[in-house]
Parts: structure tokens; sequence; C-alpha cells
């Protein structure tokens, strides 16, 4: 069996970053060597193949291809290469740059790689903050009110507009569930049922309708946004792909307000989205 692990990295050269995306550019970079270093090593345990990809020419056509998405174009790009790889490897494992394996145990033969092994929590209004939730419930806020305190990445936020997208295929069971893409795993035929690369144009065109029509507020329709794991979660409900749901130690990820303790040392992946690295590897003396 041919198995590979990749990850992308391509610095973000907008001008004028926000002192949050600056931080992670300068972070990234610091601990690039790092980072890379971690998941050759887990490569290795997993006998698979490891691979970075950069801002290459490949990328630069993808991106042309949908110039207008702004950053969020590396976020799909990295779905199309899981497609694109599955074509000349038998399983697949994506890693964000910012997940760190602390594990020897295999991926591939831990999970069954007919299904597509993703960590999607369940964001529903439970999913709010514990003020939000007794405020709403207790009918002191509306729900517009809450919804303009959160930004477009709320878990909430992609869960709504992937419903949204589905009512329009009418579908009106779907579930609060939004895949966390920086992890992904499957094999080749699992990954080809996506047809991610070819249905990309209709997924953009869903969402702008479901934008337009607005089924849940103009408020929180206007945050829907071309993002990979909202495209990623509708092609799953809507045309009911496999897939399993990893458990929580082997997406383990850290917010920024989340604390860095040595509970972690038992967690088999860590997604690093506060990016504090070196509080990490003293934690995990690498």
């Amino acid at each position: 069996m041919k198995n590979i692990i990749y990850s992308i990295y391509i610095e973000n050269e907008e001008l004028n970053l926000s002192e949050k995306h600056l931080y992670t550019k300068i972070q990234l970079k610091k601990h690039y060597d790092k980072l890379i270093e971690v998941k050759q090593n887990y490569a290795n345990i997993c006998n698979a193949k490891f691979i970075v990809y950069g801002n290459d020419t490949y990328y630069q056509k993808f991106r042309k291809k949908y110039e207008g998405l702004e950053f969020d174009v590396i976020n799909l790009y990295k779905i199309h290469m899981l497609e694109r790889l599955s074509n000349e490897y038998d399983n697949v494992l994506y890693l964000d740059l910012d997940v760190i394996p602390n594990t020897s145990e295999n991926f591939f033969e831990m999970f069954d790689m007919n299904k597509l092994c993703v960590y999607a929590p369940n964001a529903d209004i439970e999913s709010w903050s514990q003020k939000d939730r007794k405020n709403y419930k207790k009918g002191k806020v509306s729900f517009e009110t809450i919804i303009s305190h959160k930004d477009k990445y709320s878990e909430y936020i992609k869960a709504m507009c992937k419903r949204a997208m589905l009512a329009l295929d009418n579908i009106f069971d779907s579930n609060y569930l939004i895949a966390n893409t920086a992890i992904l795993g499957g094999n080749s035929k699992v990954i080809n049922n996506l047809k991610y690369s070819d249905r990309l144009k209709d997924l953009i065109n869903t969402l702008n309708k479901a934008k337009e029509e607005k089924l849940f507020g103009e408020e929180i329709s206007k945050l829907f946004f071309a993002n990979n794991e909202i495209f990623f979660h509708y092609l799953l409900d809507k045309y009911n792909i496999d897939w399993f749901n990893l458990p929580k130690e082997w997406h383990t990820y850290l917010m920024t307000k989340d604390k860095i303790t040595k509970d972690l040392k038992s967690v088999k992946m860590i997604h690093l989205i506060n990016k504090r690295f070196e509080e990490l590897w003293q934690v995990l003396d690498v």
C-alpha cells in the first residue's frame, strides 16, 4: 500500500495584515523546521511518504482560477490536493502545518480508510457561550444580536451555512456537524467520491445563492463565505459519503484562551490554532 502524508505552507503575503494574522505568519515561519520534522518523523512511523507543498506554479494556477476568494483559496487548495494525491496513492493523510503528531500509532492502521476520517464537532446552539445561551433562552437578546457578535469563522456560522446550502437541495433534516479539515484521511476511492474539484464551481454558486436567499435571516447570511469546511461537509451530507468522526484525542485543537498543559502528552494529534509553539515544545519535551 502506498501511503502519503502532506502539508501545505504558503506564506501570507497580504499587505496590512491584522495583528492576529501577522502573529500567525511569524510563528509558522519561526517554527517551520520543527513543524516539518515532527511530521516527517510521524510519516516514518506510518511507512508513508511526506511532502510539504508550497507556493509553486501549480498553486498559482489554482489561485488564479479562483481569484477573489482571498486567503481562503489556500484552504480550498488543500482539499483539491487531497483529491489529486488520491489518484497516485492508496491512502492519504493531510495535516495542517500547525498540527503536531504526538503518537507512535499508525493513523492508516488505526482507522478504516474506506471512510473519510475527520473530526466534526456539533456546532448547534449548545456550542454558544453559556452567557449567550442563557440570555437567548430567556429572551433577553435576539438571535440577530448574538449573531452580530460572531465572525464568519465561527463553527456555528459554518454549520448554518452548510444547512442553508442543503436546504436549497430540499434537504432540511441536516445536522449541525461541521468538519474541521486540519486533519483529513482516507483511501483513494472514498476521496474521489467527493468529486471536489469537479463540483467546486457549483459549490460556490450554491453558496452565493444561499447568501441571497437569506433563509436564516440577513444577519447570519451575510457572514457566509467560500470555506473549505463548509463545502467539505456539505458534500458529505448531500451525497451520503461514508465518513468517520475522529475521536477528539486524534484532533484536539487549542484556541487563543486555551491553556497548554501536561495533559496534552496523552493527545495523539494536537492542532495548535493559538500558535504558542514554544510552550508546547516544552510540554512535549521535543
